[in-house]
């Protein structure tokens, strides 16, 4: 049984081998590179998620509305229909061979989360933070005399000189506090006279929001004050508008005046580590105010401050674009649609186009005030929202015809604020002299299923679950652990003599590998197999993944099946329905996995390839801008 489960496990991966071999190498038509004089600045913007596929459909459909957007570059620009990510496709993985133009082999970058080989079993840490093992181009570029820029690009985070460029901005993920819903009741509301110049008002009534903090460098609390008022003269009190101050008198500082459904910010001015000040702050949105201030609902976004360097940049992107307004809240989403407080999809999607906003308003400051020969930027948004609104089939948790309906238009609304946000850059340049190049690091596909990968391993009776606190673990003493990220999972041994206090005999790998892949191979879910791929790390090469950080085993599942690292008490189920719907991390033969690679202006030959590795576009860009590309990066053809 043994022999014949490896056998299998051989036989799938030979056949993947094979299409990867196909939809990785050079493509074998493409025409030299073009002669043409070097562009006077090169702009690199990456749309994470913005897949291919629904991209065409979107062309083909006429559906985008910007003038200078994505529609244009079918218009003499440099138009690669599917490009293909680096496998697993996953946003730090694929970034990371987008900026180097190499490999994971190379970048050492396998997933989002992965395993450094000789460490403790147990630690696992994050590609988005682990040094890559090949030169990226804001690295290049400066080599070679040049200035560059990174705006939130993944890998650029200021944490050292290899991850630093000459000015930029940082991607932020964690607030300052927290996002919450505050109720105030009408106790809470106190009457106050009219201020001169108010005396126009019926009436008017006084709260406090109180906001507490926890980051360091910002206050134990700070609080605003919250006016509503009756506006209307018909001899009634009815309050229908809250005025939100940051000063007792209310003679100045008043923030916003807002009725029930408008969004207005709560900033605060605080010192910063380098010395200037920072602008934190947080949008809100009145959700509710009864008439008589029974009572009033407020959604307080999460506070956030821009991290950026050097000092006089970062306070220019302050005075320029305001604080970090933050990603899309999916948890107040998720709340919403199950009846409790939370955010309307249309609240959200608000929350979306204020955040491309952002960093629309960023990248015209960059532009119009660096001077620079490189300048990197990322917008995040199809990712976000097609992950929490991917809804096209009917195995997903909350499928329904209407809700379907409603879903795919947020998605392909979030495929127009990229366009727009295109357009928006495109209108910042100068494309005579100017170079844009448009990418972005992978598709996405609808999921239903989570397939818990270590609950599975110890099924196999490989690894062992132990319960810390509320939440569960997998135990050090454990044969195996699996690291999981989108579609794909690495599974790495622990392996006397490798990991600290390793378990496996070198003699007994192949067993242990063997069990986990027979267990795997027989999964199904509703008749369905689970597993499309695996593949032992001799075997890894033809991905372009022999990279030491890679797993003993890797494991690529079908398109609609997530993979998991969670691990729970012995007989819990390996697999349960998805609470989100869109994924990636499968293989990049999948048409709904390609990403979009598009380039405008100055010395881009108007060229349409069917189909070009993402490997490729660092010499691409390099190529655009006369200099030589990174030290690792893949020829473009």
């Amino acid at each position: 049984m043994q022999m014949q489960t490896l056998v299998r496990l051989q036989a799938i991966s030979l056949l993947t081998l094979a299409a990867a071999c196909t939809a990785t190498g050079p493509t074998a038509t493409s025409p030299a590179a073009s002669q043409a004089a070097p562009a006077h600045r090169v702009v690199l913007l990456s749309l994470d998620g913005l897949a291919a596929l629904r991209h065409r459909e979107l062309l083909r459909e006429g559906a985008y509305h910007d003038p200078a957007g994505l529609a244009a570059f079918e218009r003499g620009g440099y138009v690669v229909e599917r490009a293909l990510p680096a496998e697993p496709t996953l946003t730090a993985v694929s970034h990371a061979s987008i900026a180097t133009g190499a490999f994971p082999a190379v970048t050492g970058i396998v997933s989002n989360r992965f395993h450094l080989p000789g460490t403790p079993i147990t630690l696992g840490v994050s590609g988005f933070d682990v040094p890559w093992g090949a030169e990226p181009l804001w690295q290049a570029f400066r080599r070679q005399g040049k200035r560059v820029g990174v705006l939130t690009f993944p890998g650029c985070d200021h944490t050292a000189a290899t991850r630093t460029a000459d000015f930029g901005m940082v991607y932020v993920n964690t607030p300052l506090a927290p996002p919450q819903e505050a109720i105030l009741v009408a106790g809470e509301f106190t009457g106050t006279p009219l201020p001169a110049g108010w005396q126009s008002f019926s009436a008017a009534r006084r709260a406090t929001l109180s906001v507490a903090f926890t980051a360091t460098g910002m206050p134990a609390t700070t609080s605003f004050s919250l006016t509503a008022l009756d506006t209307s003269d018909d001899g009634k009190t009815n309050y229908d508008t809250l005025v939100i101050d940051d000063d007792a008198e209310l003679t100045n500082g008043v923030i916003a005046r807002v009725h029930v459904g408008e969004w207005f910010p709560l900033p605060v001015k605080a010192p910063h580590p380098d010395g200037g000040t920072r602008i934190a702050g947080a949008w809100c949105l009145l959700q509710a105010l009864a008439p008589d201030l029974s009572s009033a609902k407020i959604y307080r976004g999460g506070f956030f401050a821009t991290e950026a360097y050097p000092r006089e940049f970062r306070e220019a992107l302050d005075t320029a674009a305001g604080f970090w307004p933050g990603a899309g809240d999916e948890r107040a989403l998720a709340r919403a649609e199950r009846g409790q407080d939370g955010l309307s999809l249309a609240e959200y999607m608000a929350q979306t186009q204020r955040f491309s906003e952002f960093f629309n308003a960023c990248a015209r400051l960059a532009v119009s005030r660096e001077h620079f020969d490189l300048l990197m930027l990322y917008q995040p948004i199809p990712d976000e929202v097609e992950h929490q609104l991917l809804l096209m089939d009917p195995r997903q948790k909350a499928f329904s015809t209407s809700r379907s309906t409603a879903a795919l238009a947020a998605v392909n609304q979030a495929f127009l604020i990229a366009d727009h946000a295109v357009g928006e850059l495109v209108r910042t340049l100068d494309l005579s002299t100017d170079a844009l190049v448009v990418v972005s690091d992978h598709g996405m596909a609808p999921v239903w299923e989570n397939v818990h990968v270590n609950q599975l391993l110890q099924q196999a009776g490989l690894a062992e679950g132990e319960q810390v606190g509320a939440k569960w673990r997998v135990k050090a003493t454990s044969q195996m652990e699996a690291y999981s990220s989108g579609g794909s999972s690495h599974i790495y041994l622990n392996l006397k003599g490798r990991e600290p206090a390793g378990v496996v005999e070198p003699g007994k790998a192949d067993e242990v590998i063997e069990t986990a892949a027979a267990a795997l191979a027989r999964l199904q879910v509703d008749g369905e197999n689970v597993v499309e791929a695996m593949y032992r790390k001799d075997q890894l090469a033809s991905l372009g993944l022999d990279s030491p950080n890679a797993g003993d085993l890797v494991v690529f599942l079908h398109p609609g099946f997530a993979a998991t690292s969670l691990i729970g008490a012995p007989g819990a189920p390996a697999h349960e329905p998805s609470d989100y719907y869109g994924q990636h991390g499968y293989r990049n033969t999948h048409p709904e996995i390609a990403a979009v690679w598009l380039a405008r202006g100055a010395a881009v030959p108007a060229r349409q390839v069917a189909k070009e590795s993402l490997t490729e576009v660092a010499a691409f860009v390099a190529h655009l801008a006369g200099v030589q590309p990174p030290v690792n990066a893949r020829p473009w053809q």
